[in-house]
């Protein structure tokens, strides 16, 4: 370990453990509100004729279960509530009616912070690295080059879906449990979109039932898609040792305080990614004392953008974001 490494390491030693009754309190107050705009939202869809009113009611419910799906990321640490037995059950809960398979997005989440700048297996890679765009097609090199655009606006929350289920079935040889978790979820997305579709059906609402679905699908992964590019794109290269190279492969956003709350700490991603036993409140005082020991060893500061819109324009002309200042 460094010196640069062994500093960091001290300076947030004391930031770790279960998160305390105060910021449990304000997490369930998140989750409670979050889930009060799902739940209302979806019922006055449901309740009214379809036009204006109902497809701005379904835009705002997906993005509160965008947000509690995002919260999902930190049930996979364990940081949400330190409540692991609730945890992956609710998480479940959650995921399962959008299809997303969480058993297994947990497992291969492990492995993108064990594989993060280091190994191209890493299964939330965006970077497309150079021997791949070498021995690429044409057509191939074309959709390389508009990733951006293709993840948010047309792959979406179904091609989360496929690349989770694929990159489950490819790392299985790395982790066995994977293919238990990829049943799983099989299992649980079956039975209760099944379950779901035949209330539909007996009410003669499939029509209704496929478009609600199909706008949540688009919302929310556009938004989760958004979060992962800015998160990590444009940075994924391997540094001086494994501490580093998560800080610098990770790209931090500015924003208030009540945003990076309902964003679980995720602005913060360099400190998450070094340290990802920090709950989400403490991240913010992680950014700062990770960035004041940078500092002091002359160390570049960490990637940060100004905005996730400003984020979103940096890597749309192919640059990465600036680092923090």
């Amino acid at each position: 370990m460094t010196p640069l490494d062994r500093d960091l390491c001290a300076a947030v030693a004391d930031l770790g453990g279960a998160p305390s009754w105060i910021e449990r309190a304000w997490t369930v107050a998140r989750l409670l509100g979050l889930s009060g705009v799902l739940i209302g939202g979806s019922c006055l869809f449901w309740m009214l004729p379809l036009g204006w009113p109902s497809g701005a009611m379904l835009i705002i419910t997906g993005a509160a279960y965008a947000l509690l799906l995002i919260a999902t990321h930190e049930m996979v640490h364990g940081t949400l509530l330190g409540w692991r037995r609730f945890e992956t059950p609710f998480a479940c809960l959650l995921s399962w009616p959008m299809g997303w398979p969480y058993l297994t997005y947990a497992r291969l989440h492990r492995l993108h912070h064990l594989w993060n700048g280091r190994d191209p297996r890493d299964p939330e890679r965006t970077d497309v690295l150079p021997m791949e765009r070498l021995h690429a097609s044409p057509l191939r090199r074309q959709l390389q080059s508009r990733l951006l655009p293709l993840r948010i606006l047309v792959f979406g929350g179904v091609g989360l879906i496929t690349d989770t289920t694929i990159k489950g079935l490819q790392l299985q040889h790395v982790d066995p449990r994977l293919g238990l978790a990829r049943l799983g979820d099989g299992i649980g997305v079956v039975v209760v979109h099944a379950a779901m579709l035949s209330v539909a059906v007996v009410h003669g609402e499939i029509w209704r039932y496929l478009l609600f679905w199909l706008v949540l699908e688009r919302v929310i992964g556009g938004i989760v898609q958004l979060r992962g590019l800015v998160e990590h794109h444009g940075l994924w290269q391997q540094h001086n040792t494994n501490l580093q190279t998560q800080l610098y492969a990770s790209r931090n956003i500015r924003c208030s305080a009540w945003f990076n709350a309902l964003m679980g700490g995720l602005p913060h991603h360099s400190a998450h990614h070094a340290f990802p036993w920090l709950c989400s409140a403490r991240l913010p005082e992680g950014s700062a004392r990770i960035a004041a020991v940078l500092a002091r060893h002359g160390a570049a500061p960490t990637p940060l953008a100004d905005s996730y819109a400003a984020a979103l324009q940096l890597l749309s002309h192919g640059r990465s974001a600036p680092s923090s200042r």
